[in-house]
């Protein structure tokens, strides 16, 4: 469940650092530069991360500005994988053992011949392999430096913080709830002052 659903659940994020004036353009060129890009089939790449559209996963233009819904900016993280199944590599590798075998004549393989096969038929199902997509709801409102990411996976977040960083040069904060709780109430700590509007909008 993401930012446009009735229901969701996520992290919540202080941004650490100044972001460049005027905001929506400075987010808005590196949304450009680090935009997702998919995985070419005729490589072994297993994995790609890149930002995309909130509204269409496979849109990774920006130059509309229709992720901007003062003070929020609104896009999503996407993050394709290429995975092979455990059974499949291995029902894959015994065939080829069998092959290897009868064409050389051995009754057993040495292990650089294990490794060799290994990484062949690894080679040859990454290529087959299509990737699984995965993509994250961002919110970030820009007056308060709050940055709400749509999903709680320990994993997601990690990612999440790291390509932020990588993609804007600013540190994310995770906002605890035991720590935002004792501070909701210091009207004038703006670090943890968020606004009823943004806790509507956060909540649906």
């Amino acid at each position: 469940m993401g930012v446009f659903s009735g229901s969701a659940s996520y992290v919540r994020y202080q941004v650490q650092g100044d972001v460049p004036e005027p905001v929506k353009d400075f987010v808005l060129e590196k949304l450009k530069g680090y935009a997702f890009k998919e995985i070419d089939p005729g490589t072994l790449s297993e994995k790609t991360i890149g930002w995309v559209s909130a509204e269409n996963m496979a849109l990774t233009r920006f130059d509309d500005l229709h992720f901007a819904k003062d003070p929020y900016l609104v896009f999503s993280l996407r993050i394709d994988v290429r995975k092979i199944p455990g059974m499949t590599m291995k029902a894959a590798l015994l065939r080829e053992e069998m092959k290897y075998k009868e064409t050389t004549g051995q009754e057993r393989l040495r292990k650089k011949d294990k490794d060799m096969l290994k990484d062949e038929v690894w080679q040859a199902l990454t290529k087959k392999t299509l990737p699984t997509p995965s993509v994250y709801d961002v919110c970030w409102n820009f007056q308060t430096g709050i940055v709400l990411f749509f999903s709680t996976s320990r994993k997601a977040n990690e990612e999440f913080m790291a390509f932020f960083h990588r993609s804007f040069d600013v540190k994310l904060l995770p906002l605890m709830p035991q720590a935002l709780a004792t501070h909701l109430g210091e009207k004038n700590n703006k670090f943890f002052d968020v606004s009823e509007t943004e806790l509507q909008f956060a909540h649906g």
